[in-house]
């Protein structure tokens, strides 16, 4: 019995890890489709950040969620990714007439630290309920860390090679992405 509970408990962190990486894999993947390259520093930084974001709301646990009232982080979450995804598709639409740039741009270090505190939210949230029920919490932080990395470098090569294969400028489907992200946010 000790042994199955043991591996139910790896099977959810597992799982709460999965969902706590899918929103790097869907921002990572518009940031490839927008020609947007996201140097492995500044995504390993980004994790770093998350990472120790989810880590210090486990280990806080009650005393943060008595600071932040119920839902404020999921608002908060949806406003910044709405705004950015809307942001996305109106600098598509208003660039259409002119000549495509081929040039690869490259996100910086401090807009990388934006977006990995903005994909936090969700974890802050997230680490006080698990903080409070859940065991296994560095091994949950240092597995984030490392999942977060993989999935942001997937989801970039994806995004990167369906604009490469379709040889489309497809610089509008990250505001979507960023738009159903947003929305997604809604429901926690």
């Amino acid at each position: 019995i000790r042994c199955a509970m043991n591996s139910l408990a790896v099977l959810k962190g597992i799982l709460l890890i999965l969902a706590l990486t899918m929103d790097s894999f869907v921002v990572s993947f518009a940031y490839g489709v927008s020609k947007t390259k996201m140097p492995f520093g500044i995504v390993v930084c980004m994790n770093l950040l998350m990472s120790t974001i989810l880590g210090t709301a486990i280990f806080m646990g009650s005393r943060l969620a008595a600071l932040l009232p119920e839902g404020v982080t999921g608002r908060l979450g949806f406003l910044l990714l709405f705004g950015i995804g809307c942001y996305r598709l109106f600098s598509y639409f208003l660039k259409k007439g002119e000549a495509e740039s081929e040039k690869v741009k490259a996100l910086n270090l401090l807009e990388g630290l934006g977006l990995a505190f903005i994909l936090s939210l969700d974890s802050i949230a997230v680490g006080i309920g698990t903080g409070l029920v859940q065991s296994g919490q560095v091994m949950l932080v240092i597995g984030s860390f490392l999942a977060g990395i993989a999935v942001m470098e997937a989801g970039w090569m994806l995004g990167h090679g369906t604009r490469h294969i379709l040889n489309r400028d497809l610089s509008w489907l990250s505001g979507v992405c960023l738009l159903l992200l947003a929305i997604g946010s809604l429901r926690g």
